[in-house]
């Protein structure tokens, strides 16, 4: 029944450099994770913990990077590539189990330098406060809570802890919230704050940095040369939950948010031409 259940939205990044927009091995950023209805919860922990279990790593933090690179000191590092794939296969297969709507942000991180430098001038890095986390989490708010006005449903955001950008995404979330005469903009259905967590006491955010890395990766194709099988590889992971995915019915481009962002975060010296 629509409304009956909060709905938790669990959130992780993945390509995190900051401010550093040039890294060529880190050309995307991306926010993605999932929404669950709270009573689902117990369930889909059991069954990702069931996982855990199976690949005896039921006291490991599930972070795919390391996973997939094989960390040294970690279980991983003498895993099998087939048996990497194999344990994100079965811990995707929980968002089709269960029915997990998934939602996501990219931010190409070369597009997002040319823009603001072609407003803000070569230097905006220095005095401009929106990164592309902020811009990806702004996104996502209005992502969810058009999912959550669709089922007339409350929410709950839940994220990866992040110290560096905890104060400006609340204080965005805060904003976005208490908007009266911006209702394009404006925040409907999330309650209270963002909440954040640390990612190794949270199965949920452990699941949403699975979702998060695996689409980077696959976005990544379109920017990236990869052999075949890397290719295939990323394709075959995302169609796992490919169906999943929430599509807002809004476009990107032309939201109003961004304009929103940039007059009341972004350019602190707005009278004062940057460059």
């Amino acid at each position: 029944m629509k409304g009956r259940f909060v709905k938790l939205i669990y959130v992780d990044d993945s390509g995190n450099t900051g401010k550093k927009l040039d890294d060529i091995l880190q050309p995307l950023f991306l926010l993605g994770g999932f929404i669950i209805d709270e009573d689902n919860w117990k369930k889909v922990d059991k069954a990702i913990a069931d996982i855990k279990i199976k690949y005896n790593i039921e006291d490991m933090e599930i972070h795919s990077i390391e996973i997939m690179n094989g960390k040294k000191g970690t279980p991983y590092q003498d895993w099998a590539y087939e048996k990497k794939l194999q344990f994100f296969s079965d811990i995707l297969q929980v968002i089709q189990k269960f029915d997990l709507k998934v939602i996501y942000f990219s931010v190409k991180k070369i597009n997002f330098k040319r823009y603001f430098q072609s407003k803000y001038g070569k230097d905006f890095e220095q005095q401009f406060n929106i990164s592309p986390y902020l811009l990806a989490f702004s996104y996502m708010l209005q992502i969810a809570d058009s999912y959550l006005v669709s089922q007339d449903s409350n929410g709950m955001l839940i994220l990866d802890e992040q110290d560096e950008w905890k104060k400006p995404a609340n204080k965005t979330f805060n904003l976005l919230t208490t908007l009266i005469d911006e209702p394009e903009v404006q925040i409907e259905k999330l309650l209270d704050r963002s909440f954040f967590v640390e990612s190794s006491e949270s199965n949920m955010i452990q699941l949403a940095d699975v979702i998060a890395y695996t689409t980077k990766r696959y976005l990544e194709l379109e920017i990236r040369e990869l052999n075949d099988k890397k290719r295939d590889e990323r394709i075959k992971l995302y169609y796992i939950y490919k169906d999943n995915i929430y599509k807002p019915n809004f476009e990107y481009g032309s939201h109003s948010i961004l304009k929103w962002l940039e007059d009341n975060i972004g350019n602190q010296t707005k009278d004062k031409p940057i460059g």
